[in-house]
């Protein structure tokens, strides 16, 4: 990630201190119901369900079934290591401590805001990369593998129960998935593109290596 005193850093954090306050009048009414539906964790049992629906809805055989779920489940597994070793490598602050310490670190672009918070409850970890970013792209990039990536989806969530958010293909449904972390205070832009890349990058390598399981295998 960019240093905390770069041009970069000061533009993403004051993007999300905009759009992802609690109180925040920048934030749209559609915004804020992205933040909430996308807002339960762990996101992976989302992707899971997405998975279950399809193959369900395509009246997939029990071999298709298990070698999807295979490849989607040990790559999330693989992207959930992926994304904690490097959290915890480079301790980046989430953007309610950045904010409210704004004015220790000496990033003259950055104004700190004491009483700044988010709309969403921060979870306990660093932020970089974003874990939703990181097993969105995951799960879309192995999905998309086996089924194509224009697929109707109809997505529900815990985080908003009753509601449910449709979409044209995998990769649509991840974007907003990670961008709703913008609008829930919870990671900057860095984070998020830092955590698609990485998930990618984890699901292309499982699928180079795993993919259609041999008959032997399943």
């Amino acid at each position: 990630p960019p240093p905390i005193t770069s041009v970069a850093y000061a533009r993403a954090l004051n993007q999300v201190k905009s759009l992802g306050q609690d109180t925040s009048t920048t934030r749209t009414a559609y915004e804020t119901t992205q933040a909430k539906f996308w807002g339960a964790a762990p996101i992976w049992n989302v992707w899971n369900e997405v998975t279950q629906k399809l193959a369900v809805s395509q009246h997939a055989s029990l071999q298709r079934t298990v070698t999807v779920f295979e490849n989607l489940d040990l790559a999330l597994a693989d992207a959930t290591i992926g994304l904690y070793d490097a959290k915890y490598h480079y301790l980046v602050w989430r953007p309610v401590t950045a904010i409210q310490l704004g004015n220790t670190i000496g990033n003259p672009a950055i104004t700190g805001n004491p009483t700044w918070n988010p709309l969403a409850v921060t979870a306990a970890d660093p932020s970089y990369p974003g874990a939703h970013a990181t097993i969105s792209q995951t799960a879309a990039t192995v999905l998309s593998a086996f089924f194509g990536d224009h697929q109707q989806l109809t997505v529900s969530s815990d985080g908003d129960p009753g509601v449910t958010r449709s979409f044209g293909s995998f990769q649509a449904a991840a974007d907003e998935a990670t961008l709703s972390r913008i609008f829930a205070g919870q990671h900057t832009m860095i984070d998020l593109v830092a955590g698609q890349q990485l998930g990618r990058q984890i699901a292309e390598f499982v699928l180079g290596h795993l993919g259609s399981a041999p008959d032997s295998a399943r």
